[in-house]
């Protein structure tokens, strides 16, 4: 399987810019960083995990306690590795970089889904400073972790599997491409 260098770029890059559009957007709420990984180490699962946790999330955000509260977040399934190679053991998780005005409601969600999913690990990371930079979540998609061999096994191992998702914001994904587009064409944006 040949891989498109340059297509991986462009679609990697443009995975940051939503990223950044969306921590640019929320950058004055709190944050924190949620990791998963599920016990069955499946791919099918974590994506089936995502939703329904967004889910719940959704569900309590309606509750009268919770009222004008609001939660925005990037996730992306990560396919663990070692030294640069997967393997038939690659321990994939999920993280969720989560922005909000209380934790509360992110906690009871992820309580609740603990009833239905067997984590073989979580890690839940926050933010002292509310307008520090996290970008760990989308390390795989900068320039420098580049590996060839990764992101064909990537692609064998996820083909047609949405690995990031984030909620909307005021600017939209096809917007943030356009101006990525027109700032790189013109030499603007590396």
């Amino acid at each position: 399987m040949k891989i498109n260098k340059e297509q991986v770029f462009r679609k990697n890059i443009r995975t940051v810019a939503i990223y950044n559009a969306l921590f640019y957007e929320n950058r004055n709420r709190q944050k924190a960083l949620i990791t998963i990984t599920l016990g069955d180490e499946r791919l099918t699962s974590l994506s089936k995990f995502r939703r329904d946790f967004m889910a719940e999330i959704r569900k309590i955000l309606k509750r009268v306690a919770f009222k004008g509260q609001k939660v925005a977040y990037f996730s992306n399934i990560e396919l663990g590795a070692s030294n640069g190679k997967l393997n038939k053991q690659f321990n994939p998780h999920i993280h969720f970089q989560f922005f909000y005005d209380s934790i509360e409601p992110i906690e009871l969600a992820l309580k609740e889904i603990e009833k239905k999913y067997t984590f073989s690990n979580k890690d839940i990371q926050t933010a002292n400073n509310e307008k520090a930079y996290m970008g760990y979540i989308i390390k795989d998609y900068l320039a420098d972790n580049y590996n060839e061999s990764f992101e064909v096994r990537k692609k064998q191992l996820a083909m047609k599997m949405p690995l990031y998702t984030s909620s909307r914001k005021s600017i939209s994904n096809y917007a943030i491409r356009y101006i990525y587009n027109y700032y790189k064409k013109y030499g603007h944006y590396q």
